[in-house]
């Protein structure tokens, strides 16, 4: 729910601050000079914020897909029993995609990726089996 707080200012302006509040969300806050301005913010905020909009992309924007791989192989991979494997398969991922804010991730973008891993050849030189590339896109849902 958002409260728009009339305020004078020192030198006599009016101002308008606008909090919304919802249950189980941090309060945003913001000033506008003009009381309409104020009214489409907080309108703007709380649909954010219900359609789950709002505070996950703010969020997403700090952080890079290289930062949550090298996270994930700091403190959970070492325990796990196919470390290297899935070790292997993160640093591909990395490797394309490690610049990307996890905002910026999208299905479109990762299926892309999915398709040139595909279509490359091992090391051996043969072709990647779909069973391959179900694990590259395991190793990926599993650190994120």
């Amino acid at each position: 729910m958002a409260v728009i707080q009339e305020r004078r200012t020192a030198d006599g302006k009016t101002r308008y601050r606008v909090q919304v509040r919802l249950k189980g969300h941090p309060t945003q806050t913001a000033t506008f000079d003009r009381k309409t301005d104020a009214k489409q913010w907080a309108q703007d905020v709380e649909s954010d914020i219900r359609h789950r909009r709002h505070f996950r992309h703010s969020e997403a924007q700090k952080h890079t897909l290289g930062e949550v791989v090298d996270r994930y192989l700091d403190t959970v991979a070492p325990s796990l029993k196919s470390a290297a494997d899935r070790r292997r398969h993160l640093l591909w991922w990395k490797k394309r995609l490690g610049t990307y804010t996890l905002a910026d991730l999208s299905p479109a973008v990762i299926a892309e990726q999915r398709d040139k891993l595909l279509a490359e050849t091992t090391y051996r030189g043969r072709q990647r089996g779909p069973a391959t590339v179900v694990r590259y896109l395991a190793a990926l849902s599993h650190a994120l």
